[in-house]
């Protein structure tokens, strides 16, 4: 692993490219999930925001100290921030401002979305109680799997670019125009693929959005 700390903007793509290919298979799970399985669907969609929200603050945000620990991280001990923090600091990435819609409070619950989904993951009084409403009067499976799609999207184009040399400004800079658009994310997700393509470069990640 010293090898690899050689080169800090390889070894900071080699941890984020682990948590995308993570995160694609969450989001596959999410695609099979809504509709057939809703209780399922917000389980995985909480996990879903904690692997791509790491994955780019590894990617973007982690100090090189941060990164040299990051082989030898525990479950206890993830080294990172906590994941209102890392949601707010891609949002003010974004051009929205330093805001984490997350701890949004939920109508009828009045408890933030993020503690909604960490209930259900963890059996709280507060989940039975949605279950009793019906979860899909608490959540619009549909829209947030289309938001899930659109984080992904968002990771994918910042690790793409990455990879192919990009810096990070201009990526940010793009993005802060498409990132509430999702046919333009899926087609810069595909124009992004193209350049790594093109540079001969062979990540273990998907090339279509």
């Amino acid at each position: 692993m010293g090898t690899v700390l050689t080169d800090l903007t390889n070894y900071r793509l080699l941890v984020a490219i682990r948590y995308l290919n993570a995160s694609e298979e969450l989001w596959r799970g999410l695609k099979e999930e809504q509709g057939t399985n809703d209780f399922h669907f917000l389980v995985t969609l909480r996990s879903f925001i904690e692997y791509t929200r790491r994955g780019i603050w590894f990617l973007a945000w982690a100090t090189e100290k941060r990164l040299e620990r990051a082989e030898h991280l525990t479950f206890k001990d993830a080294g990172s921030p906590p994941l209102k923090d890392m949601d707010a600091l891609l949002n003010e990435a974004l051009g929205l401002g330093r805001v984490c819609p997350l701890m949004n409070i939920v109508p009828g619950v009045n408890e933030p979305y993020l503690h909604c989904l960490h209930a259900l993951t963890h059996g709280n009084p507060i989940s039975v109680r949605m279950v009793g409403m019906g979860l899909l009067n608490v959540f619009d499976t549909a829209n947030l799997l289309l938001r899930a799609e659109v984080d992904l999207n968002i990771f994918k184009i910042l690790v793409y670019r990455r990879a192919a040399g990009q810096e990070l400004a201009p990526i940010w800079k793009m993005l802060s125009t498409i990132h509430d658009n999702p046919d333009d994310l899926r087609a810069n997700v595909m124009i992004a693929a193209h350049q790594l393509k093109e540079k001969g470069l062979n990540f273990p990640i998907a090339t279509s959005a």
